[in-house]
């Protein structure tokens, strides 16, 4: 089993990654402003700001969704009205989680508490379930 769990926050318009980072207090894995490249070598444009929260820099063995997820609420819980502030200011937020395995693997648990938790906090769970042998193939 390969995971990764990342929170993510996105916004159009006036609405910047850099005033996330600031209002936050915490500093991303990973962030772009709209109007920036997509890639190094892409003529392609960011529409929209993004900052995300990543519980690795790519999906990891051995680690369990559910701890992932709840290193990134323990980051994420003390600032949660500031979150849902900034969702209410027109950003948009999920929980973005990369989940590879192979047939014979066991299933990726998530208990009634880890739930309880992720609900008091905006955005929704969206989990990308691939093949180990396919690779992580995440939008970032």
């Amino acid at each position: 089993m390969r995971t990764m769990a990342t929170f993510r926050l996105r916004g159009g318009g006036e609405r910047t990654a850099a005033h996330v980072t600031e209002l936050l207090g915490i500093q991303p894995s990973d962030v772009f402003e709209a109007g920036t490249p997509v890639g190094s070598r892409s003529a392609t444009r960011h529409e929209e700001c993004g900052w995300l929260l990543s519980s690795a820099g790519s999906p990891e063995s051995d680690a369990e969704l559910a701890e992932q997820l709840g290193s990134l609420l323990d980051i994420l819980e003390p600032v949660a009205d500031r979150l849902w502030q900034l969702v209410d200011g027109g950003y948009w937020a999920n929980w973005f989680c990369l989940l590879g395995s192979h047939a014979a693997e066991h299933a990726v648990e998530l208990d009634r508490d880890l739930l309880h938790r992720l609900l008091k906090l905006p955005g929704g769970l969206w989990l990308d379930v691939y093949g180990d042998d396919e690779g992580a193939e995440g939008d970032g």
